[in-house]
């Protein structure tokens, strides 16, 4: 391994978990769902974010840096959340980058996994993300993904904002309590008019 290659690993380490502040978890008492993540078995290195602000991937958190143990986290229920899962990968002298997320809204007492890769002969990565009430049986579930762009030299990451017919999407499956799907949960995504 020449000394550019460990020291492109070790910038690209330190970036991935460095850059984002820690993620909290929210306060018990609080309407939550939890996630878990499943890691590709590759050499990849996967970092794990959630972000503050779900429209445009805004105030990015580090939820599992990709040396952690993979666990669940609690997310708040009945809110957009936007997940992210940000590769790297060196091939010589080279350092590739990756990042996609996964904008859903998770609904109370659910259980969520989030599926990430980033094949060593693909160009781009991919999530997913299932829903259970059990965990044992998963279904699809209404998510909208984007790619996150990765800026190594700034440290920064951005993502397309959500269009105002990805707010209708999502929309269309918020649930209230009682069943009735809501035309309000996602009006702070909305274009001001």
């Amino acid at each position: 391994m020449t000394i550019r290659t460990i020291a492109a690993v070790a910038g690209g380490a330190l970036w991935l978990a460095g850059c984002a502040m820690p993620y909290n978890e929210p306060p018990a008492g609080a309407k939550t769902a939890t996630v878990d993540f499943i890691r590709p078995l590759s050499s990849t290195n996967a970092t794990i974010l959630t972000f503050d602000e779900a429209k445009s991937c805004g105030g990015p958190r580090t939820a599992l840096k990709p040396n952690d143990a993979t666990r669940p986290i609690r997310v708040l229920a009945g809110v957009p959340t936007t997940l992210g899962a940000s590769f790297f990968r060196t091939a010589g002298t080279m350092t590739y980058r990756c990042g996609v997320t996964a904008t859903f809204v998770p609904q109370p007492g659910k259980q969520y996994k989030m599926t990430a890769s980033y094949p060593a002969n693909a160009h781009v990565c991919r999530a997913g993300v299932a829903e259970s009430d059990d965990g044992k049986s998963w279904h699809a579930l209404n998510v909208r993904y984007r790619a996150y762009h990765i800026n190594p030299a700034w440290g920064t990451g951005s993502c397309p904002d959500l269009t105002d017919a990805d707010v209708a999407f999502l929309r269309d499956k918020t649930r209230s309590e009682d069943g009735s799907t809501t035309l309000s949960d996602l009006s702070d995504l909305l274009t001001p008019q």
